[in-house]
């Protein structure tokens, strides 16, 4: 992977470990990509415990394999970080509603996602300038383009602060959609707290853009358990798009980032 022009102001060090951290997870998602398409018995086991169907093993490769290969082309590396967020959420959910350990099961896909970031940060400096805080805010998109931007965010704002609350309240109706959906009660709080803190980070301007990588990761956890049960989440992954979408429009400085840099 050669390096880029637009890396210039960053120091050495700090490039070739950006590289490095990136390169960790990027051929370990690979090679999990290209077992999952080649399905040797010991992964197709491995799925079906943990209670996907045999049929979907090899769409996942696919996904997996196509968005870790957008990573790894400096062009397209941030629009497929965000790609990868939104699979790695799914990993951590299948993880929760297992009821597997913290730190050695649920916490190692966040462990691959802050690896991936992490590496772009350190080789980029124009995803410094908006991670985690805005260094400043963007006015030079036109009025047309920021408002349509701040529609486009409401819906899946509104959408997850009233999905957030529902899970504090926990009516009747809740515990029976979790039971559908194959996680404990319990979980209900914890979820709850982490779509609303989610929500709120990504309505602050200034920490817009870390608030849009958690809720890709969180639509990521949405989409794949539905995906297990043979649901649609047409609306998950709508919703994951026009928060970025939002976002897209309303800062010139994430345009130049996505979906081909500049």
């Amino acid at each position: 992977m050669p390096l880029s022009e637009d890396n210039a102001s960053v120091s050495k060090n700090q490039l070739w470990i950006g590289w490095i951290a990136s390169i960790l997870p990027t051929l370990f998602l690979l090679m999990d990509g290209v077992m999952k398409l080649a399905k040797p018995k010991f992964v197709v086991d491995a799925t079906v415990e943990l209670g996907y169907p045999e049929s979907v093993i090899v769409g996942l490769g696919v996904v997996l394999t196509l968005c870790t290969i957008l990573y790894a082309i400096p062009r397209t590396s941030v629009l497929g970080a965000i790609l990868l967020t939104g699979y790695l959420g799914g990993a951590v959910a299948t993880h929760v509603r297992l009821g597997h350990p913290l730190f050695s099961h649920i916490l190692v896909p966040v462990y691959l996602g802050i690896l991936l970031w992490g590496g772009l940060y350190l080789r980029d400096t124009r995803l410094r300038a908006l991670i985690p805080f805005n260094s400043q805010i963007a006015f030079e998109a036109s009025n047309k383009m920021r408002w349509a931007g701040y529609i486009l965010g409401a819906l899946p704002v509104l959408m997850l602060l009233f999905s957030g609350v529902l899970k504090l309240v926990k009516p009747p109706a809740l515990v029976e959609g979790f039971a559908h959906l194959g996680y404990p009660i319990s979980t209900a709080l914890g979820i709850g707290i982490l779509e609303i803190t989610c929500t709120i980070i990504y309505l602050i301007p200034r920490t817009a853009v870390l608030g849009a990588i958690l809720v890709a990761a969180y639509m990521g956890g949405a989409i794949t358990t539905h995906l297990r049960i043979g649901e649609p989440f047409i609306l998950q992954f709508l919703l994951g798009v026009l928060a970025w979408g939002g976002l897209y429009l309303r800062d010139p400085r994430l345009r130049a980032l996505l979906p081909l840099k500049s």
